[in-house]
């Protein structure tokens, strides 16, 4: 039975016996959070698949990780991709979506595709944490959005302690960390964050917006 107290180690020990192999990781590959619970997975099965949202829209040195994580893990990160090019979505919606409505933006390059891959699995793992503004995130909840369970192994830890994780275990992380971008997403809707900075100030800049919508 597990408790608020579990270690994201003893939650993920958890879901993979609860789950198996209808269990997934969702790792963007863009933060910290997603590269401790990598690591952590693969050291108590190496057989889960993780998979990242590709909108094609990455930066080229998250292309560059992904590609070293996988050499490092010996593992095959999946990507999920939207259903249109970034220039069909232009001829569908016009040039450049984000700029003038990143909401839909996102819904079609990330949250669509995740939900149309998600209906092969019953539980999948994300990094959200309760210190990033995600309010009360239960460590294991229903995700009415994609319609199975959701698992959150890292809610209760903060920024400070993932850092801790990777420095401590060698894990590989993206290089942008290291030249100002905290939180690291698509090239067109991430800038650089002064030192100091909150971490989501380089997200969306000019919106109200904070999250992708995948953790509504």
């Amino acid at each position: 039975m597990l408790t608020e107290g579990a270690t994201p180690q003893e939650v993920l020990e958890w879901a993979v016996r609860e789950y198996g192999q209808k269990l997934v990781l969702a790792c963007s590959f863009g933060g910290p959070s997603g590269m401790a619970l990598l690591d952590m997975l693969l050291k108590i099965d190496a057989t889960i698949p993780v998979y990242y949202l590709d909108t094609d829209l990455l930066f080229p040195e998250t292309y560059d990780h992904i590609a070293r994580v996988a050499r490092h893990y010996g593992i095959s990160p999946l990507p999920v991709r939207p259903e249109r090019s970034v220039y069909q979505q232009s001829l569908d919606r016009g040039p450049a979506l984000w700029e003038r409505d990143p909401d839909l933006c996102c819904s079609l390059r990330k949250v669509e595709p995740q939900r149309e891959f998600l209906k092969g699995y019953a539980a999948w793992i994300s990094g959200i944490r309760r210190d990033r503004g995600a309010g009360a995130v239960p460590v294991v909840s229903w995700d009415a959005t994609f319609g199975l369970v959701k698992i959150n192994p890292l809610a209760t830890w903060t920024e400070e302690m993932v850092w801790t994780y990777i420095r401590a275990h060698g894990v590989p992380y993206n290089e942008l960390h290291d030249r100002g971008y905290p939180s690291i997403g698509c090239t067109t809707c991430t800038v650089r964050v002064r030192p100091g900075g909150d971490a989501r100030a380089g997200r969306w800049q000019g919106f109200a917006k904070t999250e992708c919508g995948l953790h509504r």
